[in-house]
């Protein structure tokens, strides 16, 4: 088992002994503090923030998710850049189902995360992140104003960062949202444009006038994750992303051929100027950012998007977006439920 499993293996004890009472008695409090936090809001999952080289987002039902073991990876210094965070889910204050899991974890080595709740925020945590920003005195940029002074030679904000979102899941609108507004802080928000609107990959994808609301009050900036190639496909013995392996995609799948961009991507062209088409007809947005599904892509996928039309892209390599970034490949650092307040303090700061 790889150290990226470890974190939703399905572990069990050997022996199910009954745990003494104070045990039993730390595991309530810990299931307690982990539902309702401690005087800074909701806390259900603890959060993780440090970054990830596996992938970004949404529970393919033909793939697992990748789980990093972000604890083991190293702060990269942003001496030289801006450190940009990757969240993907949020929920609110109380879920008794989550401290019952807890419970479980810790009285019965049961697991206690599922795929969608290890990549979930709780609200009353991301608030806490954005006191941090506002307290400390660190800007919250986007990645259009470092992109800006990276082109015009201008020097980087020395205390900033930059907020992404993957999938563009409704609980952004309903727990995210309320926040950046009370904050007035701004957020990129990336989208499969194929689901808006659409339950999708055990996700409910914010529809088409939630998305609006959110780009018309100048916080959310909507960009793409790809139109329809969140999934994957067997390939080389395992599950490949299916924009690294087009000529496999279902020819129901495969959208008109561009003439612009023949070859084996054309089916990858066509994706992504229909992604781009969308967010230009919804919001107007005519150069957006583009986020690979999984978290990677390729130098020849990176360059076929900035022929399309995106401004750059984004992964989740943890490092900071810097000067050194003027091909705009950005990285990322992966927020996670297992993220706590320091480590994103020890990003941003």
């Amino acid at each position: 088992m790889s150290r990226a499993e470890v974190h939703t293996a399905d572990v069990r004890p050997r022996g199910r002994r009954r745990p003494p009472p104070g045990l039993r008695a730390a595991a309530l409090c810990a299931a307690l503090l982990a539902t309702a936090g401690c005087n800074h809001g909701p806390r259900s999952q603890g959060t993780h923030a440090t970054a990830t080289d596996a992938h970004s987002t949404a529970m393919a039902h033909d793939s697992h998710l990748d789980p990093p073991a972000l604890a083991d990876l190293p702060v990269v210094g942003h001496a030289d850049g801006i450190p940009v965070l990757c969240y993907h889910y949020f929920r609110g204050s109380f879920a008794p189902g989550y401290t019952l899991r807890v419970l479980g974890s810790v009285l019965f080595g049961l697991p206690a995360l599922g795929p969608r709740e290890f990549w979930t925020t709780p609200a009353g945590e991301f608030e806490r992140h954005l006191r941090l920003f506002r307290d400390d005195g660190i800007a919250v940029v986007t990645l259009d104003d470092v992109a800006d002074l990276i082109a015009a030679g201008k020097p980087l904000p020395r205390r900033a960062v930059v907020l992404t979102i993957d999938d563009a899941d409704h609980s952004v609108y309903r727990h995210a949202f309320p926040l950046l507004r009370k904050y007035n802080a701004r957020a990129h928000l990336f989208v499969p444009t194929a689901q808006v609107g659409r339950e999708w990959s055990g996700l409910r994808i914010s529809d088409a006038a939630e998305l609006k609301e959110m780009a018309d009050s100048g916080l959310v900036l909507l960009d793409s994750h790809t139109h329809d190639l969140h999934y994957k496909l067997a390939a080389d013995g395992g599950m490949q992303p299916a924009f690294l392996v087009p000529e496999l995609i279902p020819v129901m799948r495969r959208p008109a051929i561009s003439v612009a961009h023949p070859g084996r991507l054309a089916t990858v062209a066509r994706d992504l100027e229909a992604s781009r088409d969308g967010l230009a007809r919804l919001v107007g947005r005519r150069e957006p950012w583009l986020a690979w599904p999984y978290g990677f892509a390729s130098p020849a996928l990176d360059s076929l998007a900035n022929r399309v039309g995106f401004r750059g892209t984004v992964s989740l390599s943890p490092r900071p977006f810097g000067a050194t970034d003027r091909d705009l490949r950005v990285g990322r650092y992966t927020l996670t439920a297992h993220t706590t307040l320091a480590q994103v303090a020890a990003i941003v700061r």
